[in-house]
């Protein structure tokens, strides 16, 4: 019955329909044509038009689907590339038959068939693939591609509401972990999650910002090479030149990084680390999962010892570092004793990592 329900669609042609059923596609710029014009159809406009994209296409397949009592699902895929405002996006159909998983697809025409797995994981897993593949050329290497389940949406809905409401569906995790870790004081508040400096000047909480602040001082004056700041006394920095000088310095999101190791300090590593460890808490976070990468703006990997003119480093490289390698260079005796230690830093959306993406791991004397 899905050999039949694949030929139907063969009726169906990719576009967007105007009143006079031509392909606006074809005839002004596509960006326009979803900004001002596209409309979801429902399935019996678009038997009618015969011009649809995957949106509307996917829909005509879960009503022929539904009239054969053939279980489907619906999923939205979409990339995430605010570097380049772009998110190239698609929508498909899968069902179960014989214990085994089908990817049915008309719209997409490289990819144009029925697709046989053994499970649903491995399904959604080839599909992103393929997209991420398809779409290489268009997107940055770091951007997140995420997949949503989604039930039957309201037909006549725009482009900007249709995003709104797949995205509302569940979130599928496929990713494998790779985990990071924040040190954090146990007299923190941690209500809000882990606070950037941003986060705590924006809110107004001076107290707070003072003492973070502290440790980038004499950086800014000293070393940074900001002219404006070079030889400038310490105590005469104020809270809105403090950040300023981060995002000179840093970029735009300077202001807003939250650092993470990729292993866990541990005792054992000297006794000024035993020391500091005594009064932190240990948080992991999993870069990868997906509820945690909608939270994020920007990963940036640092420079090898923390010093911008080594090795710029990338994610390949924490990916692929043991815990020995990582803790090789670590000196226990500099007053600085974390400046050793490669570490990524991270600006979330609303300039804080929310408590709930964070897990408390014990502190061990050998991690």
């Amino acid at each position: 019955m899905e050999n039949e329900v694949m030929n139907l669609m063969d009726n169906i042609n990719y576009g967007v329909p105007n009143e006079n059923n031509e392909n606006l596609l074809e005839l002004i710029d596509e960006e326009e044509v979803f900004n001002k014009y596209y409309y979801l159809q429902s399935p019996e406009e678009l038997k009618k038009s015969k011009l649809g994209t995957c949106f509307d296409q996917t829909e005509l397949e879960r009503k022929y689907f539904e009239e054969r009592k053939i279980p489907a699902k619906t999923y939205f895929i979409c990339s995430y590339d605010y570097s380049n405002s772009s998110f190239p996006s698609h929508t498909f159909l899968t069902f179960t038959k014989n214990d085994k998983h089908y990817w049915f697809e008309h719209s997409w025409v490289e990819e144009k068939g029925i697709h046989e797995y053994n499970s649903e994981k491995e399904l959604l897993t080839s599909v992103k693939e393929k997209f991420i593949t398809s779409h290489q050329n268009e997107i940055s290497p770091e951007t997140y591609t995420h997949i949503y389940l989604y039930d039957k949406p309201k037909s006549h809905i725009s482009c900007k509401e249709f995003y709104e409401y797949v995205t509302t569906g569940q979130l599928i995790k496929l990713n494998k972990p790779l985990y990071f870790y924040h040190l954090v004081s146990k007299e923190s508040n941690l209500t809000n999650g882990l606070l950037s400096l941003e986060y705590m000047y924006k809110n107004n909480m001076d107290n707070l910002f003072d003492k973070n602040a502290e440790k980038y001082k004499s950086r800014i004056v000293n070393s940074w090479n900001i002219e404006e700041y070079v030889g400038r006394k310490e105590e005469s920095l104020t809270r809105e030149e403090i950040i300023d000088a981060l995002k000179k310095f840093r970029g735009p999101e300077g202001a807003n990084y939250i650092y993470f190791f990729r292993y866990p300090p541990y005792k054992e590593l000297g006794p000024n680390m035993k020391k500091i460890l005594e009064n932190k808490d240990i948080y992991k976070i999993n870069i990868n999962d997906e509820e945690v990468e909608s939270h994020i703006n920007e990963i940036f990997y640092g420079y090898n010892m923390s010093h911008s003119d080594n090795q710029k480093l990338d994610k390949k490289y924490y990916e692929n570092i043991t815990k020995t390698e990582y803790f090789s260079k670590y000196d226990d005796s500099l007053k600085m004793n974390f400046s050793t230690l490669n570490h990524i830093s991270i600006a979330f959306k609303n300039y804080c990592c929310p408590l709930e993406l964070l897990e408390k791991v014990e502190i061990t004397d050998q991690q």
